[in-house]
């Protein structure tokens, strides 16, 4: 019961999934022909410390992770 149970959950999410991807990638075909926003100070702050964030997230976990390897440093 409970295997069934877990195989049908695991269904419900892939078809989550797959319907929340044909969502933006409808998004996305549809915005493509929109002009571009011009963003004021806030926006361009908030694009800008975003892209950092993401960064230096990245770049934190690779150092995270080659540190966690024995034997290598």
């Amino acid at each position: 019961m409970l295997v069934t149970a877990v195989l049908v959950a695991e269904v419900q999410v892939a078809g989550w999934f797959l319907v929340f991807s044909l969502m933006m990638l409808s998004m996305y075909l549809e915005s493509r022909n929109l002009p571009q926003p011009k963003l004021d100070i806030a926006g361009r702050t908030l694009i800008g410390s975003t892209r950092f964030a993401f960064i230096t997230g990245m770049l934190a976990l690779a150092i995270l992770t080659v540190l966690e390897i024995p034997g290598l440093i």
